[in-house]
């Protein structure tokens, strides 16, 4: 992992230096808050390249936090809550404050090194916005009593993403080999695939961890331009936006300058 500056926002002193001590140990300077007044007060100054937050703080909470970084225009990080309560409503109100991920409080500290490692190496700055909407509308037909809990939603991603895999392998195989190599190819590549990740994704586990999936497909098809995939993630959301990049998501893939909005100068 490269270097790189996390903010740790949490009221209860033990957890937050335990914490500290795990990301100065993942290769992470570690900056410290024990309230989002204070949090926010950092992330102004020296513009962390994550922020995890605790989620039940006296006063404002961590969606008050997250919530006041949208609002100033602060946010260009990704957020992951900390929450030791694991219900659907922490789901439902972190998404809505600008939260792009979850923790449990007291898990294996391996789990916040898998989500650090991600969201620091990953390129992806947030849950995009169409995500965000998916992942809340699933989230909000969820009854409590049935809820099982925010990990338990996250445990099908390995099926999801080897059938991902499966199906834009095959794809490419039917491409040049030259395929890849120039910039457009890999835009229209990252627009195929995030239309196959939508495609799998169901519940708002699925949904939350959209970002995860599209790496994880990159990571195990192994190609040899894969490297480059993360300054592209980096812009997803500005990607997503152009007509093209969703038109070129809808059919299989094929040289970008045979698709129908190429020819037809859109």
């Amino acid at each position: 992992m490269k270097g790189g500056t996390i903010l740790l926002v949490d009221d209860e002193p033990v957890v937050l230096h335990v914490h500290a001590a795990a990301v100065k140990h993942f290769g992470f300077e570690a900056l410290i808050a024990d309230n989002a007044h204070d949090a926010t007060k950092i992330v102004r100054a020296q513009r962390p390249d994550l922020v995890i937050s605790d989620i039940q703080m006296p006063g404002e909470g961590g969606f008050d936090f997250i919530e006041g970084l949208e609002r100033c225009g602060l946010k260009n990080m990704p957020a992951i809550y900390l929450t030791g309560y694991d219900d659907i409503d922490i789901v439902r109100g972190g998404l809505r404050a600008g939260g792009d991920d979850f923790i449990i409080k007291g898990g294996p500290v391996e789990g916040l090194r898998r989500r650090i490692a991600f969201w620091m190496v990953s390129g992806f700055r947030e849950l995009p916005s169409d995500l965000r909407t998916r992942a809340l509308q699933a989230a909000n037909n969820i009854k409590g009593d049935s809820f099982g809990g925010i990990e338990s939603n996250f445990s099908g991603a390995t099926t999801l993403v080897t059938s991902v895999a499966e199906k834009i392998s095959a794809e490419l195989k039917k491409l040049p080999a030259h395929y890849g190599k120039r910039k457009v190819d890999r835009i229209c590549f990252m627009g195929r695939l995030s239309n196959l990740v939508i495609k799998e994704s169901d519940a708002f586990g699925d949904y939350v961890r959209f970002p995860e999936h599209m790496d994880s497909v990159v990571r195990q098809l192994d190609l040899p331009w894969a490297k480059n995939m993360n300054v592209l993630f980096k812009r997803f959301e500005a990607w997503s936006c152009d007509t093209r990049f969703v038109l070129a998501g809808v059919e299989p893939l094929r040289p970008f300058n045979t698709y129908d909005w190429y020819l037809k100068d859109i």
